[in-house]
């Protein structure tokens, strides 16, 4: 491809933290949208995009009641692609210290690496330097997982991850859209008063009074493949969606 006859298209972004509700305790059909904090974004010819918050970020509101919606302390991400000679490279990172959702959700660090190579016209071979979910606490009830990043190494291809699922449970499948999770296991550490509300399916946490927060999930579709290591469907006094932690890779040679 660097003979003029064709070039690589890359696409890749690294996400820190986003979040929107709709319904705040009463008050329905509501607005607020929480901007994607920190995002790095790939141009289609590669090279590097960084995103920073270098310091503490709140969304407050006042109606119904005084209330943080959103705190966090510290974002890095990056997203980077890299090619010469046929060779292509697409690496992303994230890294989010202190956050805070709706005063219920507390979690000290997440962080996500993501490393994708190809070589001319062979499959992609994907990396990983460690994803980490740590210091995660529902009101008074530690949240404790096991990440299991094997699986990851197996996302160059929808058919590269079929293959590694084929004697294993854990993959669901929507036509040529292919989905799993890193984490394998979810201990709630407290009293048995505290986790009375709470219950765990699989890498789903379900909260009463927060909603469901959903650890590791990977989706797999062709070349692409996109991480997010936290996501929220919040349905109880505050209704709406959130995610921390979010990397997509993919990159298309073309013909021209």
């Amino acid at each position: 491809m660097s003979n003029g006859s064709g070039r690589f298209m890359f696409a890749g972004h690294a996400i820190g933290a986003a979040a929107q509700f709709h319904r705040l305790d009463e008050l329905e059909n509501l607005n607020h949208v929480i901007p994607t904090l920190a995002a790095s974004v790939l141009p289609v010819t590669g090279g590097r995009s960084e995103g920073h918050l270098d310091k503490p970020y709140r969304f407050d509101v006042d109606q119904p009641r005084k209330r943080c919606l959103l705190a966090v302390d510290r974002i890095d991400t990056w997203a980077e692609g890299r090619g010469n000679n046929g060779a292509y490279e697409t690496e992303l990172s994230v890294e989010i210290g202190g956050m805070q959702v709706v005063e219920k959700l507390h979690i000290d660090l997440v962080r996500l690496h993501m490393h994708s190579a190809r070589n001319g016209s062979a499959d992609p071979v994907v990396t990983t330097k460690g994803n980490r979910i740590e210091g995660m606490r529902l009101g008074n009830v530690e949240v404790r997982m096991t990440i299991d990043d094997e699986p990851l190494a197996h996302t160059g291809t929808a058919d590269q991850i079929t293959k590694f699922y084929r004697n294993r449970a854990g993959l669901t499948n929507a036509g040529d859209h292919h989905h799993f999770s890193l984490v394998r296991d979810i201990q709630l550490i407290g009293s048995e008063q505290d986790k009375q509300p709470m219950s765990v399916n699989g890498h789903t946490i379900v909260w009463t009074g927060f909603g469901r927060i959903i650890l590791g999930e990977v989706h797999v579709k062709g070349h692409e493949r996109r991480l997010t290591m936290v996501r929220l469907a919040m349905g109880s006094d505050a209704g709406g969606t959130g995610a921390a932690g979010d990397g997509q890779s993919n990159g298309t040679p073309t013909g021209g």
